[in-house]
């Protein structure tokens, strides 16, 4: 009987929790848990007349933008020769995660993805940079695995190297926000 309570609450309190505001409880979206006299606990956005509940603080909500969708890179039928690897100036920047984006902590996997225009050279690859240190990976996509990132503000930003290793482009930097759970032990 008790997980059946349990599981009411929770379906109960969920659509309450969701539309919510972000600010973490003010009044325009408090939560107040009612204990009524046979012990069954409920929740809601206004007060009981009796006066007798307790409110409920609720965490802001803790969500990461998306990237937004991007043009397809257009590719050339023919094959290619010598002399299509110059290409002219070439820009990076990156378009996942946004700046200033938060990580929360249940997010393990971090992908750094980056859009490189006109095209991506021919044998290119990039690298990021964290707080002003080479990352120990790179990629020759168009994407990175950045998900060993440490809890706090990091300052993120991408190089593209040629196939020769001869730098061709350098994002500017953006800031996101890590976090992760602290271990209590």
């Amino acid at each position: 009987m008790g997980i059946q309570r349990l599981l009411r609450v929770i379906f109960l309190a969920t659509p309450l929790v969701a539309t919510a505001g972000t600010d973490g409880g003010s009044e325009t979206g408090a939560i107040y848990k009612v204990t009524g006299p046979d012990g069954q606990v409920t929740f809601s956005d206004t007060p009981p007349p009796s006066g007798n509940s307790e409110k409920v603080e609720l965490a802001p909500i803790n969500i990461q933008p998306i990237a937004l969708p991007r043009e397809l890179p257009r590719r050339k039928l023919s094959p290619s020769s010598d002399e299509d690897e110059a290409l002219g100036p070439v820009s990076i920047r990156i378009v996942s995660p946004l700046s200033e984006a938060t990580i929360p902590p249940g997010q393990t996997l971090i992908a750094l993805q980056v859009e490189v225009a006109p095209q991506y050279p021919k044998g290119a690859s990039f690298y990021a940079i964290i707080d002003g240190q080479r990352w120990q990976g790179s990629s020759g996509g168009e994407s990175l695995d950045i998900s060993a990132l440490e809890r706090g503000a990091h300052s993120v930003q991408v190089v593209l190297v040629g196939a020769k290793g001869q730098r061709l482009a350098q994002s500017p930097a953006i800031t996101i926000y890590v976090k992760r759970p602290i271990a209590r032990g």
